[in-house]
C-alpha cells in the first residue's frame, strides 16, 4: 500500500500485524513480542486512521506524504487520538500501567522539556548593563525555563567585559557554556578559563572575578540550598573529560524493558549531600521510572530518546535540550541513540 494512494483496510492491517507478532514469538519469546512495537504504513490519511489504529495489533502509523501537508497531519494526529490507543492485546503499554499502579502516587506529575531554540538569544530578556562592570561594557539577557522548589533553571546570554564578584554566592550554580568563552578568577588567584562544551560549577560561597572574553552563552541551574564545608573554588570539566574512558560503567539497567539491556556510565563532579552534578551515558534501551524520589535537571549532549509521562504524552528529545524531572515523575524512557547527558540532582 505504500506510496499507492490505497490504504488496507482495518482487517487486513491487523492480519499482518497479527503474524508479524506471532513470527517474533516464535524468534524470541511471547515477551518480546509483547512489548514490540510494530506500525502500519500504506497510504494513512485522515479518513482511515482512526479505524486502524482501533486494531488490537497496529501500535502505530508511518505517515508518508500525508506528514508534508499541515493540515492533512494535524488530522491524523485527532483521527489517532479519537481512536481508543491499545497495546497488543496481551499487555497494555508501559505509560498506562504507570498511570493506572502509580495515579495516586504521581499525580500526573509531568516533565519540563525546552529544546535549543527555546533558549536563542533573541528570546531572551535583556536585564541592562551591569552596573559593576570595571571593564568594557558588559550587558546580559536571561530566559528562565522552571522553578521548582529550591532548584531554578534557565539560560543567561552576556556581552564582552569584566566585573568584580566579591560577595560569597549564597546558591550553587551549574552551567554548560554553549558559546563564547569566558573566565571566572577564585579569590586565591586561581584563573579557570571555560569555553563552549565545558560544565562549569561555582559552589555556593565562591567569590572572584567574571571576565567575559568573547560574548557567552549558557544554560543553568541554580540551587539554594544549607551551608556545606569544603571547597569553594569552582570547578571546570571540559567536554573531552566525558569520554568513556573517563566514566564509570555501571553495566545494564536491571530495569530494562522489550528485552532491552541499556548499558550506562557515569562520573559525579559534585555531591555536597543537598545536590550532585556530573555526567551519565546510556545505550539504547528502554526503562520505566515509578515517582522519583529527587528533581533532576539535565542538558543533552548526544543522543536520540523519548521520554513519556505517566499519561502517555511523551516529548522526542535531541543533543541541545534541555529537560526537568520534578521528584514524584514517573514515566517512561526510549533510547534509541546512545545518550550523554550532564545532570544535576537535587535532594
Amino acid at each position: 500500500a505504500i506510496g499507492t494512494g490505497k490504504v488496507a483496510t482495518p482487517d487486513q492491517a491487523q492480519i499482518a500485524h497479527e503474524t508479524i507478532r506471532g513470527t517474533l514469538s516464535s524468534m524470541f519469546d511471547l515477551d518480546v513480542a509483547k512489548n514490540m512495537r510494530i506500525q502500519y504504513g500504506g497510504s494513512v490519511s485522515p479518513d482511515s486512521v482512526a479505524d486502524l489504529m482501533a486494531m488490537p495489533d497496529v501500535d502505530g502509523a508511518l505517515v508518508g506524504g500525508a506528514s508534508l501537508v499541515s493540515d492533512s497531519f494535524t488530522a491524523i494526529f485527532d483521527g489517532a487520538a479519537r481512536s481508543t490507543f491499545s497495546a497488543p492485546a496481551q499487555v497494555a503499554p508501559v505509560a498506562a500501567q504507570i498511570t493506572s499502579s502509580n495515579s495516586a502516587t504521581s499525580n500526573n506529575v509531568e516533565f519540563s522539556h525546552a529544546p535549543i531554540s527555546y533558549f536563542a538569544t533573541d528570546k531572551l530578556t535583556s536585564k541592562g548593563p551591569r552596573k559593576n562592570a570595571d571593564v568594557g561594557q558588559p550587558h546580559d539577557s536571561t530566559r528562565p525555563l522552571t522553578s521548582i522548589g529550591t532548584m531554578k533553571t534557565g539560560a543567561w546570554w552576556c556581552a564582552e567585559g569584566g566585573w568584580p564578584s566579591p560577595a560569597p554566592r549564597a546558591t550553587t550554580e551549574v552551567f554548560y557554556v554553549l558559546e563564547g568563552h569566558g573566565c571566572v578568577t577564585d579569590m586565591d588567584g586561581t584563573k579557570n578559563f571555560m569555553g563552549p562544551g565545558d560544565l562549569v560549577i561555582l559552589p555556593k560561597g565562591w567569590a572572584g572575578r567574571w571576565d567575559v572574553l568573547k560574548d557567552i552563552h549558557k544554560v543553568w541551574v541554580v540551587n539554594d540550598h544549607p551551608d556545606v564545608q569544603g571547597r569553594t573554588n569552582a570547578i571546570i570539566k571540559p567536554y573531552s573529560h566525558f569520554a568513556p574512558q573517563y566514566l564509570k560503567s555501571q553495566g545494564a539497567r536491571a530495569d530494562a524493558v522489550h528485552g532491552s539491556s541499556p548499558m550506562t556510565a557515569s562520573e559525579t563532579y559534585l555531591d555536597n549531600g543537598y545536590m550532585g552534578v556530573g555526567v551519565w551515558t546510556c545505550s539504547p534501551g528502554s526503562f520505566p521510572v515509578t515517582s522519583r524520589t529527587t528533581t533532576e535537571a539535565f542538558h543533552v549532549l548526544e543522543g536520540v530518546f523519548f521520554l513519556t509521562n505517566a499519561d502517555g504524552t511523551a516529548h522526542r528529545c535531541v543533543a541541545g535540550d534541555t529537560v526537568v524531572l520534578p521528584k514524584g515523575w514517573s514515566g517512561h524512557w526510549d533510547i534509541i541513540e546512545p545518550l550523554k547527558k550532564v545532570w544535576v540532582v537535587v535532594e
